[in-house]
């Protein structure tokens, strides 16, 4: 855990700005603040300047800012000497994920085959409780799944992202073109579903979409091909986690727009389950899954819609609420 909040610091250091620091660290604001805020209570120090904007550090904090970055970097180096020890690795890793995880994989998978080419994989596509069950019955090596308080007791988690929402409609359909939907205005259109209760879902989004279902015809169905054949109509719509972006990136019929938070947004990290011996493939796995290279392409993939994006000639635009950087596209295909 002080290893996170110390990534939290050196990212402050090197963005010189909170909301900035935060997105490079993929966690909100607030979850940045209060990590720092719990640094300084557990050295007895004020670490940063105090003041609404992020001013720089206190001279005890450019202390641990410096010793931050000396155990990042010995982590680095020693991670790299284990990488370099085990390029023999051989034998299976079973992963379990979720399916929402789906376009995300090949981000982790290629830069993992480029170093281990001997190792094979079984991905097997859980939800949140199975995936929990499997690391008791020791019938999964590493997992990407929602972070609860019990897969906190596992070895070692880190999170990925934070779930977010979009709707999913044919080009020139209705709301084509918006920047956002509101999830009230969901109950003006014809819905194919995944059931609101699935895994993919929170409380509070299965609460709204059997709303909206009750204002309007649809079908439900637990079969997401189905869900994107549907849509391709033009007849339905659907809701679908974020990285559907990704799998419509380069779809000329479909369109993505952002629904807003509808409560406290589900974390998605990797975990490895806490029992001894720790799979040495799988401890290698969850170092290149949450290396720096794997981490930016993994932003670069989940920017959303209202963001700038960052092009190769240093100038930035808004981003279509339909698509993806290009460039981001393409290190999906060729790795991080």
């Amino acid at each position: 855990m002080l290893e996170r909040k110390l990534e939290y610091l050196i990212a402050l250091a090197k963005e010189a700005h909170f909301a900035r620091a935060a997105s490079a660290c993929l966690v909100s604001q607030p979850t940045l603040s209060a990590a720092i805020q719990q640094l300084e209570a557990e050295f007895g120090v004020q670490i940063v300047k105090r003041g609404q904007r992020f001013q720089g550090f206190t001279e005890q904090g450019e202390l641990v800012l410096a010793a931050a970055q000396r155990m990042a970097l010995e982590c680095d180096r020693l991670r790299q000497n284990l990488r370099d020890r085990s390029s023999d690795f051989s034998g299976m890793l079973r992963i379990g994920v979720l399916g929402s995880v789906i376009p995300l994989l090949k981000t982790f998978t290629i830069p993992f085959r480029r170093c281990y080419p001997a190792v094979n994989l079984k991905v097997t596509f859980l939800n949140a409780f199975d995936v929990q069950q499997a690391f008791e019955e020791s019938s999964l090596d590493i997992a990407i799944t929602y972070v609860d308080k019990a897969l906190r007791r596992y070895n070692r988690t880190r999170v990925l992202y934070t779930e977010e929402y979009e709707l999913l409609i044919r080009k020139g359909a209705t709301f084509s073109g918006r920047r956002f939907v509101s999830w009230e205005e969901l109950g003006q259109l014809p819905l194919c579903l995944l059931p609101p209760e699935n895994h993919i879902f929170g409380a509070r989004e299965a609460a709204l979409l059997n709303e909206a279902l009750s204002k309007t015809p649809h079908i439900i169905t637990s079969a997401v091909w189905m869900v994107m054949d549907h849509v391709r109509t033009g007849n339905w719509a659907s809701v679908l986690p974020r990285p559907v972006r990704i799998m419509i990136s380069d779809d000329d019929e479909l369109e993505a727009i952002p629904l807003p938070m509808a409560g406290k947004p589900a974390s998605v990290a990797i975990a490895i389950p806490n029992r001894e011996p720790v799979s040495p493939i799988a401890q290698a796995f969850f170092e290149v899954a949450t290396s720096e290279e794997a981490l930016r392409t993994l932003r670069r993939l989940l920017q959303n819609a209202s963001e700038n994006v960052e092009h190769l000639d240093g100038k930035a635009r808004p981003s279509r609420p339909d698509s993806v950087p290009r460039r981001a596209r393409r290190r999906a295909t060729s790795g991080p």
